[in-house]
């Protein structure tokens, strides 16, 4: 019986992906969707999702950039991305600059406010039953 090639790095399914990362199921294939730029996961004969390394370290990446940094789906988007191309004299234009300033000050706020609601919450009096 002749096995196929093995594969030279590991490849995860997606309850796998679950146990490494944390992240549900369903978020990792919202995720998908939201994300499809960064996030194209092989398909197996019976059309299972496989990850690579590379793919799990990117919904890694964008769980802490969601859920503990506080930011955006559009905002993890952007933060996932390249910097934006620059024109033939070497700059941005000064209206690219001024949308990347508004976006990482929008940014910037989310993630202050992000982290107040977290602090406030951690000095709320917790009620206990008895």
């Amino acid at each position: 019986m002749a096995k196929g090639p093995i594969a030279a790095e590991p490849i995860y399914s997606i309850s796998q992906v679950h146990a490494l990362t944390g992240v549900p199921k369903s978020t990792i294939r919202f995720w998908e969707k939201e994300f499809s730029d960064f996030l194209n996961p092989l398909r197996s004969v019976g059309n299972q999702r496989r990850y690579d390394r590379d793919t799990v370290e990117t919904i890694s990446k964008i769980n802490r950039l969601v859920n503990d940094e506080g930011y955006t789906l559009e905002g993890a988007r952007r933060k996932l991305r390249p910097a934006a191309p620059v024109n033939q004299t070497g700059t941005s234009s000064g209206e690219a600059k001024m949308d990347e300033l508004a976006e990482t000050m929008s940014d910037y706020l989310l993630q202050k406010l992000f982290e107040r609601v977290r602090a406030e919450e951690a000095h709320k009096p917790r009620l206990s039953v008895k």
